[in-house]
C-alpha cells in the first residue's frame, strides 16, 4: 500500500503532465489555425516580392511520379483558379500556368530555375528587375475549401499583376 505522501506526489505529477499535454496541443492547434487564417484572409499574401512593371507572371504546380491526393488537389484547384479568373491573361501570355513533372528530363530547365524540392506551387514574376520566384505555402492549408483556396490564390496573382 502506498503512503499518502507518495500518492499525493504521484497525483501532482500526473496533473502537471496532463496540463503540459493540454497546453502543448493548444499551442500546436493555434499555430495551425493561425496559418490557415492568414492564408485565407485574402488581405495580405505570403509573397514578399511585389513586382515593378510586371511583364509576365508564371504559376507552376510541380509534382513527381508519386502524388498524394493533396498534391493532386493542389494542382487541380490552382488550374481551376487561373482558368476561372484569368482567361484573358492566359491567352495574352501575361500569365502562364502549367503542371510540371520534375522527373521528366525536358522540364529540367524550368525545374532548375525554380528549384522545387517536391510537390509544390510556385509563382514567378518577370519585371524590370529581372526574375523572382517564390514557393506558395498558404494554398496547402486551404485545399479543403475550394472557395477559400481560389480567393487566396486570386489575391496572390492580382497582387503581382497589379489588379
Amino acid at each position: 500500500m502506498m503512503k499518502p505522501r507518495t500518492h499525493m506526489k504521484n497525483y501532482r505529477i500526473a496533473v502537471l503532465a496532463l496540463l503540459l499535454v493540454i497546453v502543448s496541443l493548444a499551442v500546436i492547434a493555434a499555430g495551425c489555425l493561425g496559418e490557415e487564417e492568414r492564408a485565407a484572409d485574402g488581405q495580405s499574401t505570403e509573397v514578399a516580392y511585389t513586382g515593378s512593371n510586371v511583364e509576365k507572371v508564371e504559376l507552376f504546380h510541380f509534382y513527381g511520379s508519386n502524388r498524394c491526393t493533396s498534391c493532386i488537389i493542389l494542382g487541380d484547384l490552382a488550374e481551376m483558379t487561373v482558368n476561372t479568373y484569368y482567361a484573358e491573361d492566359l491567352e495574352s501570355g501575361r500569365l502562364v500556368f502549367g503542371h510540371i513533372d520534375v522527373e521528366v528530363a525536358e522540364n529540367s530547365e524550368i525545374v532548375e530555375r525554380y528549384g522545387p524540392t517536391g510537390s509544390s506551387l510556385w509563382i514567378g514574376i518577370h519585371d524590370e528587375n529581372g526574375f523572382h520566384a517564390e514557393e506558395l505555402i498558404g494554398p496547402w492549408y486551404l485545399i479543403g475549401s475550394q472557395t477559400r483556396f481560389m480567393s487566396y490564390l486570386k489575391a496572390v496573382i492580382d497582387q503581382q499583376l497589379g489588379q
